[in-house]
């Protein structure tokens, strides 16, 4: 499975249109995160959010913490 994860600006206009602009893309949950928060923290504008996307769909993000594989002998 292809594991590109896109960082996407997400602009909403006054009537409710969205616009959606690939703004970087990475190879990992960890680098996509610190380029999201990057655009966010230089990002001035209420009306504009950048959001993570992979194959699959929309990321819901909250915290990035590693887990564990559990493998079974």
């Amino acid at each position: 499975m292809d594991k590109t994860i896109l960082v996407v600006e997400v602009m909403t206009y006054a009537s409710g249109r969205k616009i959606y602009t690939i703004k970087k893309h990475a190879q990992s949950l960890e680098k996509a995160s610190e380029y999201q928060v990057c655009l966010k923290n230089l990002n001035d504008d209420k009306d504009t959010t950048y959001e993570l996307f992979n194959v699959l769909g929309q990321f819901d993000v909250q915290t990035i913490e590693k887990v564990n594989e559990v493998v079974n002998a």
